[in-house]
């Protein structure tokens, strides 16, 4: 409630609910020693209110003041509902780790456009968009289509990252010497940069099980994405929306590694077993350091560049 005494109907109506759950919540309780009880069936509200509608495009009610006239009467109606309605009827779980339209970079005028039209995260405007086109959802939203556009290609899945996790418990060996990467006096040399068409190669050290994927928007709907190495499936140990592990065979030789995103985009990636003796960042990777807190010897990784990024 704000200083004017108004209130979101949203608000109202979960502070309802909420303390209605808490009675059903006791009801268990009670059950323990009284196996029958009685229970709310139905319960109505009539509000006498006055209806307003604030800056931000919101129904608010106010209650009204003495010898105020005019206030609208507002019938409010509770029944119950059972899990699997709410299932059928509400976003799923999954859908709500969706970055919501302001995480997405979207103006407050622009949400409000989209909510009317029953968007509130970035799925399920990549969702309205399949089905529709682009086209359509700007036509209805009242939104240029370049800016959805726009919205919907900063905010696809992607890998920003991959590191090798070194096996455990084997004891870290000591890192092999590294060729100078630079002469005194003399800038360091750039490392030449694999052509476009060829996936970026990572190497791993020999045992390596598991590879780390940092990224943006990993989990959809349907879960971690499909991860294969030569076209078999991986294992994955652990998930989030900007991480995952995946588990790799022990004894692989290498190959193509795979990650296809909930979009059904796919990020391919080329597996060399170093042995040890030249190791070091290949052509187009990045050192950095290790999620394990272990040093460069099993840090070197992939990351893309400024301009794969942008």
């Amino acid at each position: 409630m704000v200083g004017d005494g108004s209130f979101l109907v949203e608000e109202f109506i979960d502070s309802i609910t909420s303390q209605l759950d808490r009675v059903q919540d006791s009801l268990r309780i009670k059950a323990v020693n009284r196996p029958l009880t009685y229970a709310l069936k139905d319960m109505s509200l009539e509000l006498k209110v006055f209806v307003e509608l604030d800056a931000q495009g919101k129904v608010r009610f106010r209650t009204g003041g003495p010898n105020e006239a005019g206030a609208s009467v507002v019938h409010l109606g509770f029944t119950t509902i059972t899990k699997p309605m709410i299932e059928e009827n509400t976003v799923s779980l999954a859908a709500s780790r969706s970055p919501t339209l302001e995480e997405a970079g979207l103006a407050p005028e622009e949400q409000l456009r989209l909510e009317r039209v029953g968007v509130r995260n970035m799925a399920q405007l990549e969702r309205l968009q399949s089905s529709t086109g682009v086209q359509t959802v700007a036509r209805y939203a009242d939104m240029p289509v370049d800016r959805l556009k726009r919205a919907l290609v900063l905010n696809r899945p992607k890998v920003t990252a991959v590191h090798p996790t070194p096996p455990r418990p084997a004891p870290v060996p000591a890192p092999a010497p590294r060729p100078p990467q630079s002469v005194a006096g003399k800038p360091r040399m750039p490392q030449p940069q694999p052509p476009a068409s060829q996936p970026p190669v990572l190497k791993l050290k020999p045992g390596t099980r598991r590879l780390q994927l940092s990224g943006h928007r990993l989990i959809g709907e349907a879960g971690p994405p499909k991860v294969h190495l030569n076209n078999q499936p991986l294992g994955i140990a652990e998930a989030d929306d900007d991480r995952l592990v995946v588990e790799i065979p022990e004894d692989h030789l290498g190959g193509t590694l795979e990650v296809r995103l909930h979009d059904g985009s796919v990020a391919a990636y080329e597996l060399s077993v170093d042995d040890g003796e030249s190791w070091g960042p290949s052509a187009g990777t990045a050192g950095t350091a290790g999620a394990d807190g272990h040093g460069d010897a099993w840090s070197d990784g992939w990351a893309p560049d400024e301009e794969e990024m942008s």
